[in-house]
C-alpha cells in the first residue's frame, strides 16, 4: 500500500479517537484515583491488563522490569516494528485538586499526568486493534513503571527485560501544560536535559554558639558552598550552553545556641552537553574541597549520573511534525524552539533506538488557572487524550523507514 493510500485512514482515526473519549475518560479517572508510586505500580499494572485484555489480539508479557508490561500487535502486512511507550508511576504528593476522582491514596497524586500517558497509549490500542489490517509490521506498546525515580528510573529496567528486542523506532508522549490544547510540540535533537543528583555531608566539630572559635562551623561551610556552586553555572560554564545546579534540601544545627558540627546538603544539576555535566561535577567537587579547608571542615560527596539529555532523532522529530500536521493541522504541529530543563528516562530508550519524543498540550484555552506538573493543584486537560490516542496510533500506522 502507497504511503498516499495509507493517509486515506487518518480521518476514520480522528473520528474513532474522538468517539471513544468518554471511555478514555473514564479510565483516566479510575488511573488517577488509585495512583501508585516507583515499583509500587501492582494495581495500576492490573487495570491496564484488564483492559488490555478486553481490547484482544495483543501478546502480552508483564513483569517487565518490575510491574513493566510490554504488548505487542502484529499487523497482516510486512513492515517496521515500532514501540510506543507509557509512564506508569505517581508521585509523593498530597492531592489538593478537589475534583471528585482525587487520589483516595494519602499523600500520593498523579501530578505528572502519568495516567493521562497510559490512557492515550490504551486509546491508542484500542484504533490499533481496530485497523490491525492496516498495520504494516508490529506495534510494541510499553508501560513503564518507575520513570519518577531519579536518577535510577524504569528505562533501564524496561530495556534489559527485552522493551527495544526488534524495534525499529521508539515514540513517547508527555501531557505540556505549558502548550494549548490541541497543540503537540517536538523539535530535533535535545528537547529534555540531563537530571544528576549530589548529595553532600559536612563534618565539623560543634561547639557553644557564644563560643564558636572553639568549633569548626559546619553550616557555615555550607553555606559557603551553597553561593560559591552557582559560579559554576556563571564562570565555569559557556553563557551559551545551559546548565543548573538547585540545592533543594539544608538541613544543620540542633538548637538555637550551638554551632552546628554537621551539615547535610542535597541537590540536582540540570545539562544538555556531556562536556558541560562532566565540568559540572568536577569543578563542584574542587569548589567543596576548597571551602571545607579553609573552613576545617571535612566532607564527602556522592554524585550520581541520572537520566542522560534526551535527544530526538532529527528525521524521527520530523515524521513526529508530519504526523500531527496530517492529523490536527499545521497550525497545531509546533517545532519547538527551545528544549526545557527538565528530564526524562525516556532519554535511555533514544540511546539505544532512533525515535522522538513529544508534548502534548494540555493548556486550557479559557481563562482557568494553569498549574504546574508536579504540583499539588495540578489538573490535567481530558480533552487531550482523545489527541494523543491518535496521535500514537498514526505513529505506527504510518511508519515506513
Amino acid at each position: 500500500m502507497k504511503h498516499s493510500e495509507r493517509r486515506k485512514i487518518l480521518p476514520n482515526i480522528i473520528e474513532e479517537a474522538r468517539a471513544i473519549n468518554p471511555q478514555l475518560i473514564d479510565i483516566r479517572r479510575a488511573f488517577h484515583r488509585d495512583p501508585e508510586i516507583s515499583n509500587q505500580e501492582e494495581r495500576t499494572a492490573e487495570k491496564i491488563l484488564k483492559i488490555l485484555e478486553e481490547i484482544g489480539g495483543f501478546e502480552i508479557r508483564s513483569g517487565i522490569g518490575g510491574h513493566g508490561i510490554l504488548a505487542d500487535l502484529r499487523g497482516e502486512n510486512t513492515g517496521k516494528n515500532i514501540a510506543l511507550r507509557a509512564d506508569m508511576d505517581a508521585l509523593s504528593i498530597q492531592e489538593e485538586t478537589g475534583l471528585p476522582f482525587s487520589s483516595q491514596n494519602p499523600g500520593i497524586m498523579h501530578a505528572c499526568g502519568h495516567d493521562g500517558h497510559m490512557t492515550c497509549l490504551l486509546g491508542a490500542a484500542k484504533l490499533l486493534k481496530a485497523h490491525q489490517s492496516e498495520l504494516q509490521g508490529s506495534v510494541r506498546l510499553i508501560f513503564q513503571p518507575a520513570e519518577e525515580m531519579a536518577p535510577t528510573g524504569g528505562a533501564r529496567k524496561m530495556i534489559e527485560g527485552g522493551a527495544l528486542e526488534g524495534v525499529d523506532a521508539v515514540f513517547g508522549l508527555h501531557v505540556w501544560p505549558n502548550l494549548p490544547i490541541g497543540k503537540i510540540g517536538t523539535r530535533p535533537g535535545s528537547l529534555m536535559a540531563a537530571s544528576d543528583h549530589f548529595s553532600i555531608t559536612i563534618k565539623g566539630d560543634s561547639a557553644h554558639g557564644a563560643m564558636p572559635q572553639l568549633g569548626h562551623d559546619a553550616l557555615v561551610a555550607g553555606a559557603q558552598f551553597i553561593s560559591a556552586v552557582q559560579s559554576i553555572v556563571s564562570r565555569n560554564t559557556d553563557p551559551l550552553e545551559a546548565c543548573v545546579v538547585t540545592i533543594g534540601v539544608c538541613r544543620a544545627g540542633t538548637r538555637y545556641n550551638i554551632v552546628p558540627g554537621s551539615c547535610y546538603l542535597e541537590g540536582t544539576v540540570r545539562t544538555y552537553s556531556p562536556e558541560v555535566r562532566k565540568n559540572t561535577e568536577v569543578r563542584m567537587r574542587q569548589l567543596l574541597a576548597g571551602i571545607c579547608a579553609a573552613m576545617e571542615c571535612e566532607a564527602e560527596i556522592s554524585y550520581e549520573n541520572g537520566y542522560p539529555a534526551l535527544r530526538n532523532n532529527p528525521r524521527m522529530a520530523e515524521y513526529m511534525i508530519e504526523e500531527i500536521t496530517n492529523l490536527f493541522g499545521a497550525e497545531n504541529a509546533v517545532k519547538m524552539e527551545r528544549p526545557a530543563m527538565t528530564a526524562e528516562d525516556f532519554a535511555f530508550y533514544l540511546e539505544k533506538v532512533p525515535g522522538a519524543f513529544a508534548w502534548l498540550g494540555t493548556q486550557a484555552t479559557d481563562d482557568s488557572e494553569c498549574w504546574p506538573l508536579h504540583s499539588s493543584h495540578y489538573k490535567s486537560n481530558e480533552d487531550a487524550l482523545w489527541r494523543g490516542a491518535a496521535f500514537l496510533a498514526s505513529l505506527a500506522l504510518n511508519f515506513k523507514s
